[in-house]
């Protein structure tokens, strides 16, 4: 069993049965002298997995499946290790062969990115080739200022919103308020909400499961959702926020009423559904809000990563320093 992909009814990575032999991958063209030298990506052709490493990769997805990771990370982490099969041979492979594969990555994709690669190929190399001595250090993170909305731009955002339909509406305001990943919100099922604790199930998160408490512009948004425009398929479908078609929205849904919004809002810079978290984390802390209250919210294992949010807008660095400096 391999991911296939998105589902695109529902935008869900779904696993289908298919056979590993018959996926067409890219492999590099080796090159004569020097051995260290790895093709580009434009002169790959396409190549057919052999037998036996379509049986590792099968091993290989059995094991994440076994030991709980999630179809997203299964489905990337199989995509990487398909890659490294195609370059190397997995029965006979050596520390130099094991380095092409990580300067082929350093030279195509962005550190943060690798992070995630190296560790698909370390977890491949030492529970399925039982290779110990082939491992990559994953480098440490490249740390960026998050992107994130002023309070009147995401004010402006919400109210074009409200404007549009409930779906819309309910989406954008359970992001921002409960600070969720945009794939914890497509996969939140009406179980998961209790409008008497005023809170949120999350299952089988990036951290874990947890609880996180709703506001009552949430509660409210998205009772009015579910009792006068939630429309499902079946009448078992268990999803909270449905397409048009009455199935689990996917990210895509997400994203689009963040930028048709955001557009008529009048906002032109880039934006992304993950910026509604950043946004409200960030607002939590510019408003004095406890940062162990807000890393609680936000679900960090770790205290500093909370704390990178922690930077004054303009117009509080603006007021501070007058303040300073005209008494």
């Amino acid at each position: 069993m391999i991911p296939s992909g998105n589902n695109t009814q529902s935008g869900n990575k779904i696993f289908v049965q298919a056979s590993l032999e018959q996926i067409t991958i890219q492999k590099p063209l080796t090159t004569p002298q020097p051995k260290a030298i790895l093709p580009s990506v434009e002169q790959a052709p396409p190549l057919k997995v052999e037998n036996s490493n379509g049986k590792l990769l099968d091993k290989f997805n059995r094991y994440m499946r076994e030991n709980n990771y999630s179809k997203s990370t299964i489905y990337m982490y199989t995509k990487v290790v398909s890659q490294m099969l195609a370059m190397k041979d997995p029965f006979s492979m050596t520390e130099d062969d094991l380095s092409d594969v990580r300067l082929y990555l350093v030279e195509r994709y962005a550190q943060n990115g690798n992070r995630a690669r190296f560790a698909a190929i370390n977890v491949f190399c030492k529970h399925i080739l039982k290779r110990k001595d082939l491992h990559l250090r994953i480098p440490g993170p490249v740390i960026k200022n998050k992107d994130v909305f002023t309070n009147e731009q995401i004010d402006a955002i919400l109210a074009v919103a409200k404007t549009k339909n409930k779906l819309a509406y309910s989406i954008l305001q359970t992001l921002y308020h409960c600070g969720l990943r945009k794939m914890e919100l497509c996969n939140l099922n009406l179980a998961d909400l209790n409008f008497d604790t005023m809170e949120l199930k999350l299952n089988n998160t990036k951290t874990g499961n947890a609880i996180v408490s709703m506001t009552t512009t949430v509660g409210q948004a998205l009772q009015d959702y579910i009792q006068n425009e939630r429309r499902s398929k079946t009448d078992d479908e268990q999803a909270v926020f449905l397409s048009k078609k009455g199935v689990r929205i996917g990210e895509w849904v997400v994203r689009g009423y963040l930028k048709k919004c955001g557009r008529e809002a009048g906002i032109t810079s880039r934006m992304y559904p993950h910026m509604l978290r950043a946004s409200c984390i960030t607002h939590l802390l510019n408003k004095g809000v406890n940062p162990l209250t807000v890393q609680l919210h936000a679900r960090h294992r770790n205290f500093m990563t909370t704390m990178r949010y922690n930077r004054p807008t303009q117009q509080q660095m603006k007021a501070d320093i007058e303040r300073i400096f005209s008494s």
